[in-house]
């Protein structure tokens, strides 16, 4: 990457900023993510018409290799959009998650070429994480006014709000930990310190929440940059990772153990503890899984799944619906929706990169490949549990991140 951009302007720097803060801007809620995400891409657009490198480096990822599979992916995923129980709203959300790739393709070729703001959008990554983490905490601590006036919520609040409220905030803060802690390894004095102190807040923020699947994506994030890490040593490294596997699954386990739960009802698999994946969800699996097996190959469409017969059916026991909205799980979500015709294109292309991340960082012990490893890690181990994969927030905070350590990475040496 080129050292500072020789005629850096103030919509250079804005556009900086606004990437920077698009992710801690989830404190306030997803409108505001969605609406600073949607502003930054009219800067870069508006810059890249004046220089055109932006666009020749957006353009090469589009054509490299890596990008082909991306494509691939989508054209498979899209089989299925013609059979949708809605035809419509199965191609909306298809053509935005392309877009979202698009747009943030377009903030790593503009980061890229430019040191001096892509150092401007990590610095506003960590201050304003400091203080989105420092608002949720001081509302849990029964200071809540500063958190209700950045969500534009008024009145009386129950005393729990301040827990449930940020719950998707902190598993977003999940995945910009390892962002954090690469920005920690770049930057020197206090803007390490900041930067590891709002990390640590940030995995705070998932316990204080109660968030099982943000926990389930550390801690598969723990276990793969470990490995990662010892693979990089030697055989004795790789012996202790599998001690310290052991002991972290088991430790986070507990936690998640002794967390409280959801209202308990009537499990579905013996084998399966409700206090680590709660009975409801355990339903809403079995019967996105029978859904499965009777449309196979295409699916039912994408993001409509929540509309196949019987989904909003009340399950005994519940007050709930068998399936209300999505599957909380990517697989089955994906599956689901696109068969398996879509599903497998979209399986290679994630394990792709995963696996570019992990042989970058084995070959050039690059800290920004490992941080895409943790965030890979993060995002879709935490994807098993929680949101729609179709969530637009969810999707534009992953994209974004990746972008943004894409642009930091080292050359080849």
């Amino acid at each position: 990457m080129p050292d500072d951009h020789a005629n850096s302007t103030w919509l250079r720097d804005a556009t900086a900023i606004a990437i920077g803060l698009t992710v801690p801007a989830m404190v306030s809620g997803r409108a505001v993510l969605q609406g600073l995400a949607a502003a930054a891409l009219v800067g870069v657009l508006i810059i890249a018409w004046q220089d055109r490198g932006i666009f020749a480096r957006a353009g090469g990822a589009a054509r490299s290799r890596f990008g082909i599979a991306v494509v691939v992916a989508f054209a498979a995923m899209a089989v299925s959009i013609p059979g949708s129980l809605d035809p419509l709203r199965s191609f909306e959300a298809w053509a935005r998650t392309l877009a979202y790739i698009g747009g943030c393709v377009l903030f790593w070729a503009f980061l890229a070429g430019d040191a001096r703001a892509l150092r401007q959008t990590t610095r506003t990554l960590v201050l304003f994480s400091l203080i989105g983490a420092g608002i949720v905490i001081l509302a849990q601590l029964g200071y809540p006014e500063s958190l209700k006036w950045v969500r534009d919520e008024v009145g009386h609040m129950p005393s729990t709000w301040a827990f449930h409220a940020p719950k998707a905030y902190a598993a977003l803060g999940a995945c910009a930990a390892p962002i954090l802690a690469w920005v920690a390894a770049r930057e020197t004095g206090g803007w390490r310190w900041a930067a590891l102190g709002a990390a640590l807040l940030l995995v705070s923020l998932v316990i204080t929440t109660v968030n099982k699947s943000a926990l389930g994506g550390l801690l598969t994030m723990l276990l793969v940059v470990s490995f990662a890490v010892a693979a990089r040593k030697n055989r004795k490294w790789l012996a202790a990772w599998g001690v310290w596997a052991v002991a972290t699954t088991a430790a986070v386990l507990f936690l998640v153990y002794e967390l409280p739960d959801e209202p308990s009802s009537t499990a579905v698999w013996d084998w399966m503890p409700p206090q680590l994946v709660d009975t409801h969800r355990q339903q809403i699996w079995h019967f996105t899984a029978g859904k499965i097996a009777e449309a196979p190959w295409t699916g039912y469409g994408i993001n409509v799944i929540n509309r196949v017969a019987g989904a909003g059916e009340i399950l005994p026991g519940y007050q709930a619906e068998a399936l209300p909205s999505h599957p909380h799980n990517w697989i089955l979500e994906v599956l689901g929706e696109t068969g398996l015709i879509g599903f497998i294109p979209v399986l290679f292309a994630i394990a792709w990169s995963a696996a570019r991340s992990f042989r970058r960082y084995l070959l050039w012990a690059d800290p920004a490949a490992l941080a895409q490893l943790g965030l890979t890690s993060v995002f879709w181990g935490s994807s098993l549990f929680n949101f729609s994969i179709w969530s637009s927030w969810w999707l534009i905070g992953y994209f974004l991140l990746m972008a943004m350590t894409s642009a930091g990475t080292r050359p080849r040496t």
